[in-house]
């Protein structure tokens, strides 16, 4: 089957039939004269538009979901769930699902504009304000309207100009479940696209009714929806995730043996971790120190000497190597710093966070990614109790491969961590407390990011030339790392030539 087609082909008709109607200079006339043709378009454009929001989130879900092992993509699962699960989907709900699914650097990422925080809406938005405001009646087909209607077809022509991201492509059964199938590509589509009661037609998932226990779907042809059956098989993928993660519970990850291979491999350092330990140690009011390099320089090897300085110094730390799976994700990462204070010794040993207020939010941390940073800003501005021995120290919160968080989930940058939200539910800078310094690690990125790691310019970066970027062990490094074994000449060039940035 190819709704995708069969939609933009009677939007298109239409359109065509439209074309003259559409000139600015007859489109009054237009309104006054052939609602009833207008509103045709409009909702042909509203029902192609709609189709592709949710089966292109489909595709890339199904992707995701079928994509290699999916204990490695709870965090992700339980997107979709709270998408999904909590409440009937909305188009918005089928955008945030598009966002958390989408591949860097593919096809569908294209109709998303790099940054969303400054209002570049992308089409998806776009399209789903017209749709809302044209379904509640906020926009109405009136003369008076002419500039909305107007600026809402643009807006469908935009959506019709999506039909290149499926161009090709069919829904087809096979052994009873549903596949897209695209050139080479062949994905199946379950659980999210089903059988119904037309046979041999695709029905999408459409929501879960009778207090979440039954799924509804809907005809991908003809709209008619599924009387809700018992979800045997959307349980069969999200049951488990639930258990999981039952009340966000999340977990503490341990990094030891990743620590103990970098400090084996650490040598000739020194110089940078005593620069980041003063920093560290200093009033200064740049309390973000980005550290930055290309792949093979030692960014690993170097956080874990600085870890393991701070914690012989007594400083209090909280660290996190990204690695694969959930490790990977900034949500994850949030819930490992939350739980890692509850286990950090504080007063009368019970933590370092004083949670009287936030009791409930300890007991089941918040599910959304941006309620649990909220907690966390919480827990920082107004938790914060550490033991006697902490006492003077700051806290200093380390991430390394902010890189690889990023390729993981390309929609959660860390500069969430460092917004808020206001009793009027605007978005404002969130200014972390004087005492902790952060220290994030990445990858430079030469052509696209020469100046160093970002965050929106709300912040003081700390400056450091040893480690901005990180560069390759020096002559003189080397020379005094090996000078308490005798090695040849020859040995100590080649780990000189070795370690030098290329």
């Amino acid at each position: 089957m190819k709704p995708f087609e069969q939609y933009y082909t009677r939007y298109q008709a239409i359109r065509k039939e439209c074309q003259e109607q559409l000139d600015e200079n007859n489109f009054l006339a237009f309104i006054d004269n052939d609602a009833a043709k207008l509103n045709n378009l409009i909702m042909a454009g509203l029902g192609m538009g709609t189709l592709f929001l949710r089966m292109g989130a489909v595709i890339q879900m199904s992707a995701k979901l079928h994509d290699g092992d999916t204990s490695n993509d709870a965090l992700y699962m339980k997107q979709v769930i709270d998408n999904l699960r909590e409440t009937l989907p909305s188009d918005t709900n089928w955008k945030n699902l598009w966002y958390a699914s989408i591949h860097p650097g593919s096809k569908w990422e294209a109709v998303i504009p790099k940054n969303l925080k400054e209002n570049n809406n992308s089409i998806l938005d776009r399209f789903i304000t017209f749709r809302n405001k044209f379904v509640h009646q906020s926009i109405r087909i009136t003369s008076t309207q002419n500039s909305e209607l107007k600026k809402g077809i643009d807006v469908l022509d935009s959506m019709a100009n999506l039909y290149s991201l499926f161009e090709g492509g069919s829904i087809e059964l096979i052994n009873d479940k549903y596949f897209w199938k695209q050139e080479t590509i062949e994905l199946e589509l379950h659980p999210f696209v089903q059988s119904g009661q037309h046979e041999g037609l695709p029905y999408l998932f459409q929501g879960m009714y009778d207090n979440k226990l039954k799924a509804k779907f809907i005809n991908t042809i003809y709209g008619d929806e599924t009387k809700p059956e018992i979800n045997s098989s959307l349980d069969e993928k999200f049951l488990p995730i639930q258990n999981a993660l039952r009340g966000g519970a999340g977990e503490i990850f341990n990094h030891d043996d990743r620590l103990k291979y970098y400090l084996d491999c650490f040598v000739g350092r020194e110089r940078e971790v005593k620069s980041v330990l003063d920093w560290v140690n200093s009033d200064s009011e740049k309390n973000v120190l980005p550290i930055y390099s290309e792949a093979g320089m030692g960014k690993g090897a170097i956080i874990a000497g600085i870890i393991k300085e701070l914690q012989a110094n007594h400083t209090p730390t909280m660290y996190h190597y990204c690695g694969s799976g959930m490790a990977n994700s900034l949500h994850a990462i949030l819930y490992h710093f939350i739980l890692q204070g509850k286990n950090m010794p504080g007063m009368n040993g019970a933590g370092v966070w004083k949670v009287e207020a936030l009791k409930r939010k300890m007991e089941r941390l918040p599910s959304r990614y941006h309620d649990a940073i909220h907690l966390f800003q919480n827990l920082l501005d107004d938790c914060y109790v550490p033991s006697k021995k902490y006492e003077g120290k700051p806290l200093v919160i380390v991430i390394d491969g902010l890189d690889e968080a990023a390729v993981a989930n390309s929609q959660l940058k860390i500069s969430d961590w460092f917004y808020t939200k206001n009793n009027k539910d605007e978005i404002e800078d969130w200014k972390s407390p004087a005492y902790v310094k952060w220290i994030f690690s990445y990858r430079s990125l030469p052509d696209k990011n020469k100046e160093g790691f970002k965050l929106n310019g709300q912040f003081a970066l700390e400056q450091n030339e040893l480690v901005q970027p990180l560069q390759g062990l020096t002559e003189d490094s080397v020379r005094e790392a090996l000078k308490k074994i005798e090695v040849s000449e020859e040995f100590v060039q080649t780990v000189i030539q070795r370690g030098e940035l290329a």
